[in-house]
């Protein structure tokens, strides 16, 4: 949260709040969830350490995590310093004035690689811990968020790009199975519906 709040800092300064730290209610539940969870399974199951029941089911998640959380921690930094000014932690309604299509870097390969780098490292910090139940949880929820966030953000980039963004989203996947946008990928580049 330090790195997040560090990079909104020097990019986007006048947008600076206390929400920049990204602590909501929620994150601290799920991860209270997560901790509870974690300390549960490690007192009543044994996961990993010594005597573990399942040692090599604890290492393979633990490599997994460890790999998820690293790949998605650097999908999200790249996609805010690629975007810089025009990355920012709420929607804008508005564009403005220093407001700009980004569609270098790693969002050449992913239309919201914030968005992907936060999933993953989510999925990830639970493979870490070896929480199953939170695997589930976490990717359920954030599945949820971004299935409601994608598409109204997308209308709203319609709105400010018109159609460079719709060529830009028809070229480039969102990278979270089954997020409905406004705009479909499609392999050759072409809308599959131009009605949008």
């Amino acid at each position: 949260h330090a790195s997040e709040f560090g990079l909104a800092a020097w990019f986007n300064r006048e947008e600076l709040s206390r929400d920049s730290w990204l602590l909501s209610r929620a994150y601290c539940l799920a991860m209270s969830l997560a901790v509870a969870e974690h300390l549960a399974e490690s007192a009543l199951l044994g996961l990993g350490g010594k005597g573990s029941r399942w040692p090599a089911l604890a290492g393979w998640a633990r490599a997994a995590g460890l790999a998820l959380v690293l790949a998605g921690e650097a999908l999200r930094k790249s996609a805010i310093v690629t975007a810089r000014a025009s990355f920012t932690q709420s929607i804008k309604h508005r564009r403005r004035p220093d407001h700009r299509l980004v569609t270098s870097g790693v969002y050449r390969f992913c239309r919201h690689p914030g968005y992907v780098g936060w999933f993953a490292w989510a999925v990830g910090t639970q493979l870490l811990l070896r929480n199953p139940l939170c695997v589930c949880i976490f990717a359920a929820w954030a599945w949820k968020f971004f299935s409601e966030r994608i598409p109204y953000e997308e209308h709203l980039l319609l709105g400010m790009f018109g159609s460079e963004y719709a060529a830009y989203a028809r070229r480039t996947p969102v990278w979270i199975p089954f997020v409905d946008s406004p705009v479909p990928f499609s392999l050759e580049g072409k809308a599959e519906d131009e009605t949008f």
